[in-house]
């Protein structure tokens, strides 16, 4: 078989399988434990099939995944390093003035205007 790109690549692949085996529809979702349905679905290439439950197909029909990984060029020297942000200049931005407790306090510690309650 080649390589699986598409949710319908797959329902292929497990129906092709199953009809090796000589099972119908109703046999493979006794054996993995789902409904006929689920088994119509996934063999049409539902896109949103529950892993487990394709696992699971899959485990019983004796089909192996393999998650090896196909060759590609090598990154350029500027793609192996994260842009992490400067955590010095966060932390000193954040630090209150002497005296003071940050920007946007000034508003809060204002008198009140007459005839408003303090917050609670």
């Amino acid at each position: 078989m080649g390589i699986l790109r598409t949710p319908a690549d797959l329902g292929n692949v497990i129906q092709q399988r199953r009809k090796a085996l000589g099972w119908d529809q109703a046999r493979l979702a006794h054996e993995a434990g789902v409904s006929r349905q689920w088994i119509i679905e996934i063999e049409k290439g539902k896109p949103r099939a529950e892993l487990q439950l394709v696992l699971r197909a899959l485990n019983v029909l004796g089909i192996e995944l393999d998650a090896s990984t196909r060759d590609t060029a090598p990154l350029a020297a500027g793609d192996r390093t994260l842009d992490l942000p400067d955590v010095d200049r966060i932390i000193e931005n954040s630090r209150a003035p002497p005296g003071g407790f940050g920007p946007g306090f000034d508003t809060l510690s204002r008198p009140l205007r007459k005839g408003t309650k303090p917050w609670r």
